[in-house]
């Protein structure tokens, strides 16, 4: 999603046309949590890149030690002189304001992520409409969707699956100290606060955090209706998200009047990994 949004407002800035390389669930490390692609959910604009357009940047793209070498060095080449444009390592949540003011080579290939907002607020209502839902939920979410909107409602969104394996050892899990200061906090601001929790390992979080508030955990999506989770958190009031920019999304998507959101203050177990530009100047940063 960051990546869709990031790509449209560079698209609008420098007036070009926006296409996708969806390579990437093709080749998808197994060590890793398998993703699937998702944005066909939505209202977004995406038109995929054809193996002829994506032939000259497959150079770049390989594990081998030359496509290493060269996204290496296409870094101390200016924007401007090069077709392959490679994230700085390390700088996923930093917002770079050169990729505004540089002019682009006729066709320019983006690697990266690109986690902040900064890259697309110019044109916020535009990814807002993007990101509306192309479909009517199920009966199931109809009625949690009913229940979340009549109510003081505030999502808690718990990563836990993947980030709790060595393997994903670079996230790590969020501690639960971080989710009861979080609910406390959040406590003294609303009244009746009613929790919906979300998880990618539900089982755990409902064996593990414990609320003295009425609450719900949301089992009834899974993995196959996970587009349904972030639509009932949008639909939510308020926020405690995970290390996570699937919460991340459930909350901006789901800006209301008088909204509270809560993130960590980190994201990965690295500290030195800059959290500048990822969260919206507005939201509450609790130190974990």
């Amino acid at each position: 999603m960051f990546q869709y949004a990031f790509g449209r407002s560079m698209s609008i800035l420098h007036g070009r046309e926006l296409k996708f390389d969806l390579g990437f669930y093709n080749k998808q490390n197994s060590k890793w949590a398998q993703r699937t692609y998702a944005l066909g959910n939505f209202n977004t604009q995406v038109q995929l890149a054809t193996k002829q357009e994506l032939k000259p940047f497959q150079k770049y793209l390989g594990q081998n030690l030359l496509s290493k070498f060269l996204r290496r060095i296409s870094a101390f080449f200016p924007y401007s002189a090069k077709s392959y444009i490679l994230e700085n390592p390390g700088q996923n949540f930093a917002f770079n304001a050169r990729l505004f003011k540089t002019k682009l080579k006729p066709k320019a290939y983006f690697d990266g992520f690109w986690q902040t907002e900064k890259y697309f607020l110019d044109i916020e209502d535009i990814i807002r409409k993007d990101f509306t839902f192309k479909h009517e939920p199920d009966e199931a979410n109809r009625k949690m969707l009913e229940q979340i909107t009549s109510a003081n409602s505030a999502a808690i969104h718990i990563r836990h699956g993947d980030n709790a394996t060595k393997i994903a050892a670079h996230h790590g899990v969020l501690p639960l100290e971080y989710y009861y200061d979080s609910i406390d906090q959040l406590a003294k601001l609303i009244d009746n606060p009613f929790f919906y929790i979300f998880s990618d390992d539900i089982n755990w979080a409902e064996d593990n955090l414990k609320l003295n508030y009425p609450a719900v955990f949301v089992s009834h999506n899974g993995e196959e209706k996970h587009i349904e989770d972030l639509r009932l958190m949008s639909a939510c009031k308020h926020h405690i998200i995970g290390n996570s920019t699937f919460s991340w999304w459930g909350a901006w998507l789901g800006q209301k009047p008088g909204q509270k959101v809560f993130a960590p203050s980190r994201y990965h177990m690295n500290v030195n990994i800059t959290m500048n530009d990822y969260y919206p100047s507005h939201w509450n940063i609790v130190n974990v």
